[in-house]
């Protein structure tokens, strides 16, 4: 089973004057509330220039979109199919615990999208999260104590979880597990593989 980047992402990820121009675009943006326009515009580039605007906040609004997408295609099924109880926390109490924002500005900056999930009769909970960047999807995820201490560093998640990749109290699947391929798909194989191998270690973490 495979995934469709989004055709406005693929182009940013496969085309450099694209990332370029879109980058500038957002960098601009930061500065200022209004998008600034070159100071040596001509009358002529005007529209062309509002389009590049608009196409834009497209590849950011569809990127946001996407994540959504591939979460749910990967550690929805994985959920389902462990045998622990867990209480999905709310958007405001995600954002509240994580310490990162869900809006599609920040889906955009961090390039990541993550749920927070509370472990029904065990003080823990976890972060599961997707992460899309212009070659490859990673996951990742954090188990913690209901006071904040970390349950993560040390964990066995599995082959695809390397232990080098455990950064601030988080795990990350390999950089290469899931690359995006030429055509602008990524196979989720490997990636349900990792979630399944992860969620059982979770498990093994709160019985044990």
């Amino acid at each position: 089973m495979s995934i469709n980047l989004p055709e406005s992402y693929r182009a940013y990820c496969a085309d450099t004057a694209v990332r370029t121009a879109v980058d500038h675009i957002f960098s601009s943006e930061g500065s200022k509330k209004q998008l600034a326009l070159p100071s040596d515009i001509e009358w002529e580039h005007l529209e062309a220039f509002h389009r590049a605007v608009l196409s834009a906040h497209q590849v950011r609004c569809e990127y946001g979109s996407f994540l959504l997408d591939l979460w749910v295609a990967i550690w929805r099924p994985a959920l389902k199919a462990c045998d622990f109880g867990r209480e999905a926390r709310s958007v405001s109490a995600s954002q509240d615990w994580s310490g990162y924002k869900l809006d599609t500005y920040s889906l955009w900056d961090n390039r990541w999208f993550g749920r927070v999930f509370a472990i029904v009769d065990a003080d823990f909970v976890i972060d599961l999260g997707v992460s899309v960047d212009t070659e490859s999807a990673k996951l990742w995820l954090n188990i913690s104590g209901m006071d904040g201490t970390d349950h993560t560093t040390g964990q066995d998640f599995g082959d695809g979880w390397p232990e080098p990749e455990f950064e601030d109290g988080y795990a990350y699947t390999s950089r290469n597990l899931a690359m995006i391929r030429d055509d602008g798909t990524i196979d989720l194989g490997p990636l349900h593989k990792a979630a399944k191998d992860a969620l059982d270690a979770v498990s093994r973490r709160v019985q044990g």
